[in-house]
């Protein structure tokens, strides 16, 4: 999604154990989660019988996560709260190789939420990420901004990354927002997200 390489990122693990935030790494050892599978974030739903879905309200804090058939829920006051240290980020020019990581995490997020929920539009991409940037814990924009809320929350909670180091990662993704936008209703970046994993 940031980078619009056309090509998936070589991922050989999502998160470092060392990296971890205390209260996930004893969650990740009780559950024995592999950090060289994806992690996901639940979607709440509040009827599944409808097409697509019916998206339930999400109370942001309590996080739903999920590998294979292992289930938890992570609690987390703020994103504030999970940043860490005062690292200064690199330019993350037009293929950025830092956060690859965070990156496709954010990726990953994107395309179960358009599988499930529908394509979000690429308006709503930019309002989000500009928020979260701007905003980290600022009110909700609805159930897509929540939903991406919970995701940074992981990535947060999984890498060591500083204030400085969000706001270059969301602003990052706020270019790439605009690049694919064309009209306040075209949905481009996740149609070129779900395209790009689906390969």
């Amino acid at each position: 999604m940031a980078r619009c390489r056309g090509i998936k990122p070589e991922i050989t693990a999502f998160f470092d154990r060392a990296e971890l935030i205390p209260e996930l790494r004893e969650m990740f050892d009780k559950q024995s989660i592999n950090p060289e599978l994806v992690l996901r974030i639940a979607i709440a739903i509040e009827d599944t019988q409808t097409d697509p879905p019916t998206p339930a309200e999400i109370d942001r804090p309590h996080i739903g996560l999920a590998q294979g058939e292992k289930f938890f829920i992570w609690e987390t006051p703020s994103l504030r709260a999970l940043f860490r240290g005062n690292k200064q980020p690199p330019y993350l020019g037009t293929y950025p190789e830092a956060y690859n990581e965070c990156f496709a995490m954010l990726d990953l997020s994107v395309v179960e939420y358009a599988k499930i929920i529908g394509f979000p539009r690429d308006e709503e991409f930019l309002e989000v990420f500009s928020m979260l940037r701007r905003r980290p814990d600022g009110r909700s924009l609805g159930h897509f901004h929540d939903y991406l809320w919970q995701t940074a929350a992981v990535i947060l909670g999984t890498h060591i990354l500083s204030q400085a180091e969000f706001e270059a990662i969301m602003s990052r993704l706020e270019r790439s927002a605009r690049t694919f936008r064309t009209d306040f209703a075209s949905r481009n970046m996740a149609n070129s997200l779900t395209g790009l994993f689906r390969r």
